[in-house]
């Protein structure tokens, strides 16, 4: 099919869409707030995120609905993407619903696992949007495992009901892995719908992605968890692009955590373990930093391409991890120059 066809109108509709993301002034502005108030009403009235804040009394509004609000901008914008689409397009630009509802559904079940109810959930605004779970059903859950119930019957229920009979008991680790290898399966099986160079450029993309979440992944999984080489290998995303299945396989298999170092600062993601700075503090911003910066250069070099509307939802994603983060910043008082390197878009 021909691209202009496909992605013509919405490639001008998410060029002006792009207009509406926060500037480095608007970054320089939030991070110099004095309290979150100041932040809210910053976003109310000076950018894009005033629709969602419109009814919001900024005096009384509190961090988790504010960060919700935050994340109304996503699905508000997916949803304007996804009216321009339709079959195999559409169903593909659902597909990151499902990965910011797994997002979601990992993070109440954590604290449903510390707390045996979930408490906090103000900012978890897109469980159902993609399984079409019954929200009630997920808030009321009393263990990981009631989580699993409630997502029987939906569109992450084949890969997560079989938990149920694992006899290891409440397994918080094995509900998450679960569920991040089955948005890269729902993933995967969307994009092979695509036409072939939509398909290899996202193939690229996403490749490059899971590179980057495989190195992470080993390296968290053998300093914090202890977990056999073998697990750790069975968890690695099936997506590859610099690194290979082999390169994966011999970095989950060395035989401690400073091999595994040495190793990974020889590959083309050596830069998540600079020696200068604290591997653990700025490793998620790093990763996500690269990821930014490579979606932006594949934006501007790729004209009437899936990847054009996919670089602006993952960059309008980290957009909204920066807001987060500079909540935080706020919060525990962080200087600006500190907090900058917190976030994922480099500001000078």
């Amino acid at each position: 099919m021909d691209a202009i066809r496909i992605h013509g109108a919405v490639a001008t509709k998410v060029k002006g869409m792009e207009s509406k993301m926060l500037n480095d002034d608007d970054y320089i502005n939030l991070l110099n707030a004095k309290s979150i108030t100041e932040c809210a009403r910053y976003l109310k009235e000076k950018t894009s995120y005033g629709r969602f804040l419109a009814d919001v009394d900024v005096e009384t509004v509190q961090r988790g609905a504010l960060e919700g609000h935050i994340k109304e901008n996503i699905i508000y914008n997916i949803d304007k993407i996804i009216h321009y689409y339709s079959g195999s397009y559409k169903e593909f630009i659902n597909t990151f619903f499902a990965k910011y509802e797994i997002e979601d559904l990992k993070d109440l079940a954590r604290e449903v696992y510390k707390k045996g109810k979930i408490e906090n959930y103000e900012d978890n605004v897109f469980v159902g949007k993609y399984s079409k779970a019954e929200p009630s059903k997920i808030l009321d859950a009393k263990s990981v495992r009631d989580i699993i119930i409630a997502l029987k019957d939906t569109a992450f229920g084949k890969y997560t009901i079989p938990l149920l009979d694992d006899n290891r008991g409440e397994n918080l680790f094995r509900f998450e892995m679960t569920l991040d290898m089955a948005y890269y399966s729902i993933l995967q099986k969307e994009w092979d719908k695509l036409s072939p160079a939509d398909q290899e450029t996202i193939r690229n993309v996403f490749g490059t992605i899971g590179d980057v979440l495989n190195i992470q992944w080993i390296y968290r999984g053998k300093k914090f968890y202890n977990i056999e080489p073998q697990l750790l290998l069975n968890y690695t995303i099936n997506l590859y692009n610099r690194l290979n299945f082999r390169k994966i396989k011999e970095l989950c298999y060395q035989s401690s955590l400073s091999q595994f170092l040495d190793k990974a600062r020889e590959t083309r993601y050596g830069f998540l373990f600079k020696n200068d700075e604290t591997i653990d503090i700025y490793m998620d911003r790093r990763m996500h930093r690269y990821i930014y910066y490579y979606l932006q250069k594949i934006d501007r070099n790729t004209n009437m391409n899936i990847i054009n509307v996919v670089a602006y939802i993952l960059l309008l994603e980290f957009e909204a991890r920066d807001i987060i983060s500079i909540i935080e910043i706020i919060r525990y008082d962080v200087p600006e120059d500190e907090g900058k390197k917190y976030l994922i878009k480099n500001i000078h």
